[in-house]
């Protein structure tokens, strides 16, 4: 039974009981009250005088070229304070002013590209926009962003259209990268343009608004294009760099060097090219679940050593779908799902753990004159590829690290110094020279707002601050991705085979919609060789786009996956255009109005002078009796979804009793199930570091806006498992005159549980301890793991099949770390059952046996790392281990020529905003906002064949998570 409209409702009644507030007068400012960073900088582009002065190293300094890493020296200078002694005073040191409006005395440059449309730029290279009418503030998006970040842009358009190969060369992971893109978002280019006008159909005159500001957002990007590389001649430049690149024919002064050097000229965008941008990240992030295949997997397994029964109890005690421990963000109850695993349910279809598949998407259609790697396999969770080869080296887009590293600590007002709220929150994005994101404000009719988004749709921004609110996002991963199994048939009434040409809907042999992915791939300097083809598959059911083709029961199946938002992208951009217009977006509930319109799941926050909100967004599906949702469904039309989880049953939030909201992509209420493949919503997760040092905060009293950016950057640099696993391990341990060298460090290290080197002397504090810790942890051998070890006792060698990762460690390079480890919430439970402490949600069975087993069991463990530590390093004594912090730095990603230094690791969003409102369009003491528009009625969520639209939103997309994907 449907609950009656919940908090949606408390959120709205103020702005349906309240009258409207006059627009009059222009809204205010917002300079002061937001504070915010994004390394490296502004400007991305690199022309070839800017690359002759960085010279050979071809790494950026914070001066030049100018502005292109001036934030990063910001950003990794608050790592080097003690984060207790920041104050007022201090933050513009790490932080810049980032109000709306640009005073007249602060602009370095102004540029008119065309009447109605002025672009004026300050110290930081940010570009403030300002249009007589929305069409122009959306042509100067465009051209700004493309004097931003033009290069990267081009390359984002053509991944996204899978066409990495044909742009860039035909390389092998080149070749890999339009493989994938194809698995996740295939669009032919009428497809992709038919998209756009469907979101009339749903939202018709925001959309026909939307659509209008589309075209204006392209034309300023293809003449900002002509204008920075004219078409007619060019520079030639000779050898460069002592000869360790000859560059031939440039297209003018002002065109980024990367054309120089691929000797290809940029061409005209159109709105199938923003499409494509939008689909590389909209089937990749502001999604979550597609793991049951890998689930079936492992049930089948369990299934081998324990039988039905005891699999189930198993599979439920490791799956931690709803555990009463996990960390929310929203404190009441929003059930969404939540059935048990079963097998037997009719709409189950588990492939065969041991059949035969056969490749579908983006294998080789036959006529290609270069090699198509073939994908891993589904059930094995693959992982995208990723990394494309750019004209001068890898270029790692993270497209397989997953969008989940965003964070937002907001404080009521009532428990604040300045009686308002007080916030810092934002995405991790990952590090990339130029940044994915860009910044930029944006001023004129129906919009008002600065912030960032996503390179090629920033005619939106997509997360930061209005006249007098802001607002960001973290990662949901709520299930909107469900992989269906339909039964091959033969068209002609044949054999069926894993080939057959069509699948059966109920009884009738449909055949598959499927064409050919064709490219020319043509000599680069990423790609050298003769002109080549590529041809590749795509074939889709009206579920979705096949993945692979295997068995059920002896069966021949297509494996789909079947997501809500495929087709439908650009639907989510008319959330993003109500955020920012100050017409629609006055309070708490007209912010809900907004990002109810936003398919993506995300975790949406806002804050303004009076009121912290929370709201989940998503296209989430109802899915039928008899398809249980951890495991693969039949495509029969009786287990089809039915409809979208209606709006007041999304998880949300407003002024919480316990003062505050926080996020670090945690749960986000109970009873709220997690998705398939989220399994880390266990006891214990990184959202525990925000919470422990704002309630200390609290405690001591009011809260102030250093002291919050303090909080933060504390927690950015504390080890997670030190922090809440460590002293359950040593506890366990107990005294052990053997090891209690390391035991001593280790108990050190628990008590201030940071990886910092805040003096730069080179080396962590505690360095001897995280050595042996870590290894202790993740070993090059993964079955030595003492988490592997807690549960080995029971499942023995099975362990080391349970499909989820061991650790999201800081050597991977990315800055984020320890999300979503399913392993955390499997130790904590099961350490606090073998020392007799309280367990809510205890497990079915012991799985590190009685304290004496498991004691006996972590000390081997420890002791096994121990020595294999002293062993790599070549010494004898544990206080003479060390530890290289370089193993942790942040390491950005060159998207291009030119790129910049490593920082130390801080986990931390990429664009962070501080926000403090105290006074508004109402006053300082008035009376909530407008009525609200009501939110459009939601769409079935079909999901199958591109029958909706995608562009602009994307928008947020990566922001909320695009990070680079782990180096081996």
């Amino acid at each position: 039974m449907r609950r009656p409209a919940a908090l949606l409702v408390l959120l709205l009644l103020p702005a349906l009981a309240l009258p409207a507030v006059a627009q009059d007068a222009p809204p205010p400012d917002a300079g002061g009250a937001v504070l915010n960073i994004l390394p490296p900088g502004s400007r991305g582009n690199v022309t070839v005088p800017q690359a002759l002065q960085v010279g050979p190293s071809r790494t950026a300094d914070g001066e030049a070229p100018p502005n292109f890493a001036d934030q990063l020296e910001q950003y990794d200078a608050i790592n080097t304070v003690d984060p207790a002694s920041l104050t007022e005073a201090d933050l513009p040191d790490f932080f810049k002013d980032a109000g709306i409006d640009l005073p007249a005395d602060q602009a370095v440059s102004t540029l008119q590209p065309r009447p109605g449309v002025t672009i004026r730029r300050d110290a930081a290279g940010v570009p403030f926009v300002t249009g007589q009418t929305a069409e122009d503030v959306a042509y100067g998006a465009g051209y700004a962003g493309t004097q931003d970040r033009m290069f990267l842009t081009d390359l984002l358009r053509h991944v996204g259209a899978a066409r990495t190969a044909e742009f860039l060369g035909g390389s092998a992971g080149n070749i890999a990268m339009d493989r994938d893109q194809l698995r996740s978002a295939a669009y032919t280019r009428e497809e992709a343009e038919a998209q756009l006008e469907s979101v009339l159909a749903r939202y018709p005159d925001e959309g026909a608004d939307l659509l209008r500001r589309l075209d204006a957002f392209v034309a300023g990007i293809n003449d900002a294009q002509r204008a920075l590389c004219p078409a007619a001649g060019g520079v030639p430049l000779g050898e460069v760099f002592g000869g360790e690149l000859v560059l031939g024919a440039g297209f003018g002064p002002d065109c980024p060097v990367e054309y120089a050097v691929l000797q290809t000229p940029p061409t005209d965008f159109d709105r199938a090219d923003v499409v494509y941008i939008a689909s590389l990240v909209g089937g990749i992030f502001g999604k979550g679940g597609g793991s049951e295949a890998a689930n079936a997997r492992w049930f089948q397994q369990l299934s081998r050593q324990y039988g039905d029964a005891g699999a189930r109890a198993v599979f439920e005690d490791l799956r931690l779908r709803n555990d009463p421990e996990a960390p929310t963000t929203a404190s009441r109850p929003f059930p969404y799902e939540g059935q048990p695993i079963d097998p037997a349910a009719p709409g189950a279809a588990l492939p065969d753990l041991d059949g035969p598949t056969a490749p579908s998407t983006g294998s080789d259609a036959g006529g290609s004159t270069l090699p198509i790697p073939l994908p891993g396999p589904l059930a094995g969770s693959p992982v995208r590829a990723g990394v494309v080869d750019g004209p001068l080296g890898p270029i790692d887009l993270g497209l397989g690290a997953g969008g989940s590293m965003s964070n937002a600590l907001l404080v009521g007002a009532d428990r604040t110094a300045t009686g308002s709220p007080l916030v810092v929150f934002g995405p991790q994005t990952g590090y990339f020279t130029p940044q994915l994101l860009t910044e930029i404000s944006l001023r004129g009719p129906g919009i008002a707002a600065r912030g960032v988004s996503f390179a090629g749709t920033q005619l939106i921004v997509e997360l930061g601050h209005g006249v007098d609110y802001a607002w960001s996002a973290t990662s949901a991963s709520s299930d909107n991705v469900d992989t269906v199994v339909e039964r091959l048939c033969s068209l002609d009434g044949g054999e069926v085979t894993l080939e057959s040409d069509g699948y059966l809907v109920d009884t009738t042999c449909t055949p598959f919609d499927s064409y050919v992915h064709t490219q020319t791939v043509v000599p680069t300097a990423a790609g050298q060789g003769p002109p080549a083809r590529l041809r590749m598959r795509v074939e889709r059911t009206r579920h979705g786009i096949v993945q692979e083709r295997a068995t059920v029961g002896g069966t021949p199946v297509a494996v789909v996956l079947q997501r809500s938002t495929y087709g439908r992208e650009l639907d989510s951009a008319v959330g993003f255009a109500r955020i920012n217009d100050p017409e629609f977006t006055r309070d708490a509930a007209s912010f809900a109005a907004a990002f109810a319109a936003v398919d993506y799941t995300f975790n949406w926050f806002y804050a303004d002078d009076r009121d912290i909100a929370y709201f989940g967004s998503g296209l989430l599906p109802l899915r039928a009796p008899g398809h249980n949702p951890d495991l693969p469904r039949w495509g029969d039309t009786r287990f089809d979804w039915q409809g979208t989880l209606p709006d007041d049953e999304h998880a949300q939030d407003l002024n919480p009793a316990q003062g505050f909201l926080s996020s670090w992509n945690n749960k986000q209420a109970p009873a709220f199930s997690a998705a398939d493949g989220t399994w880390g919503y266990g006891p214990v997760y990184r959202s525990l570091l925000l919470d422990a040092r704002l309630r200390d905060l609290m405690a001591a009293g009011p809260v102030e806006r250093a002291a919050l950016v303090g909080a933060v950057q504390d927690a950015a640099v504390a080890d997670l498992r030190a922090e809440v696993l460590l002293p359950l391990l040593l506890e366990v341990v107990g005294d052990d005159a053997s090891l209690a060298p390391a035991l001593e460090v280790l108990r050190a290290w628990a008590a201030d549980p940071r990886r910092e080197d805040r003096d730069r002397d080179g080396a962590y504090t505690h360095a001897a301890a995280i050595a042996v810790f870590d290894q202790w942890w993740e070993p090059d051998d993964p079955a030595l793991s003492v988490a592997r070890t807690v549960l080995r006792e029971e499942l023995g060698d099975l362990v080391d099949e349970l499909p989820k990762k061991l650790d999201d460690h800081p050597r991977l390079g990315l800055g984020s770390a320890w999300n979503n480890v399913a392993w955390y919430g499997y130790l904590s439970k099961e350490l606090r059952t073998v020392l007799g402490r309280p367990v809510t949600g205890p497990f079915s069975r012991s799985y590190c046996g009685d304290l004496a087993t498991c004691r006996e069991a972590l000390r081997a463990s420890l002791t096994g790392a121990l020595e294999r530590e002293l062993a790599e390093q070549g010494v004898s004594e544990v206080s003479a281990l060390t530890y290289d912090k370089g193993e942790d730095a942040i390491r950005p990603v060159t998207a291009g020529l030119v790129g910049t230094r490593t920082i130390d690791w801080q986990n931390r969003p990429t664009f962070q905003q501080v926000v403090s409102f105290t006074t508004s369009r109402r006053g300082a003491v008035a009376a909530p906002a407008a009525p609200l528009r009501p939110a459009a009625a939601r769409l079935p969520a079909t999901g199958g064949v591109p029958t909706g639209a995608l562009a602009g939103v994307v928008l947020l997309a990566v922001a909320l998570g695009l990070a680079r994907r782990p180096r081996a």
